[in-house]
């Protein structure tokens, strides 16, 4: 076997995966020492790919934009146009056009990657995240919260696959900002919102400026619904539920923020919905019969902390508690 044949070149997944690690490692540098990283890289495959992305780009942000790289593209293109295919072309001027060529190959791979696939983030039970875009942007994601960025030169677009999030959004009218959740769309040129999604419900909380609501119709939440859009102020919620049914009401946006800070609030409540938002934070989710379902609280709770939401639902709220061989927590309505 031969010296070549045991050092194979990276294959196209290497390289697709090195380009979003290279970029993920943009917004967050603390990346490079995460323990998903470093394993990843013991394959040789994926470190070769990993070097030549990032050579490729450095390269790229580095003398692309050069005079001398600027002339050395010229002068190429002005010979070959004049020896035409016939004629005699330097060994010099074919590599450092090959090598032209690779850099704003991967580059441009990278590139297509990070526009075509975006970037997914995503928190784990009991953390809150900060994410800063590009475009002066920023996400605060909620616990088990998960979602994808995709910008282009046209669009800033943002999937939320579930859980809840803040948007503080960069002023561009060039490029709307849109938040899609199940078949609810929120568009925005520069403000501040929350999007929360969960089993039977999708919320749209409108903490500055204006948003436009648009429903497809075609997903989830909203299946078979009626296509329309809603224009929100700041201070109003639109709740989207399973029936078709939409409603837009006044809220206190201290209320509807407190999570930010650690809190949760409920204020009428359905007690199957309160525990969903609740049970983001523990490992151990609390399960509500069907006849406690409906049953509507309020009150301030600390986020993760169960035993004292159970204890304070049990306490004020015809509402009983029983705990399994597994600690799994069951509400169910006190008779």
């Amino acid at each position: 076997m031969t010296r070549a044949e045991t050092s194979a070149a990276p294959a196209d997944d290497a390289f697709d995966a090195a380009a979003e690690w290279w970029y993920r490692i943009q917004t967050d540098a603390t990346l490079c020492d995460s323990q998903e990283f470093l394993a990843w890289m013991k394959t040789s495959q994926n470190a070769a790919a990993f070097e030549a992305v990032k050579s490729s780009m450095a390269t790229l942000y580095g003398v692309a934009a050069t005079p001398k790289i600027l002339d050395m593209r010229r002068v190429a293109l002005a010979r070959l146009h004049k020896l035409g295919v016939r004629h005699w072309i330097p060994w010099r001027v074919i590599t450092q056009a090959a090598a032209a060529v690779l850099v704003f190959a991967a580059a441009g791979g990278a590139f297509f990657y990070m526009t075509s696939r975006g970037q997914n983030y995503a928190t784990e039970t009991g953390e809150r995240r900060v994410v800063a875009l590009s475009d002066g942007s920023r996400i605060l994601l909620d616990t088990g919260t998960e979602l994808n960025v995709r910008y282009t030169s046209g669009a800033r677009t943002i999937l939320l696959r579930k859980g809840r999030a803040r948007f503080d959004v960069a002023h561009d009218v060039t490029r709307p900002f849109k938040v899609t959740a199940g078949s609810e769309t929120v568009v925005a040129v520069g403000t501040a919102f929350n999007v929360e999604q969960l089993k039977n419900q999708i919320s749209v909380t409108l903490l500055q400026g204006r948003v436009v609501v648009k429903n497809d119709g075609n997903e989830s939440v909203a299946q078979n619904c009626s296509p329309q859009t809603v224009s929100l102020v700041a201070g109003q919620q639109l709740t989207a539920s399973q029936n078709c049914t939409y409603a837009v009401h006044q809220i206190s946006i201290d209320a509807e923020t407190a999570w930010e800070g650690g809190h949760l609030v409920f204020r009428g409540v359905p007690l199957g919905t309160a525990v969903e938002q609740v049970n983001r934070y523990t490992d151990h989710p609390i399960v509500v019969d069907p006849s406690a379902s409906g049953i509507k609280i309020s009150g301030v709770f600390n986020a993760g902390d169960i035993s004292s939401f159970v204890n304070a639902i049990t306490g004020y709220f015809p509402v009983s508690a029983t705990t399994d061989a597994n600690d799994t927590i069951r509400l169910q309505r006190r008779s």
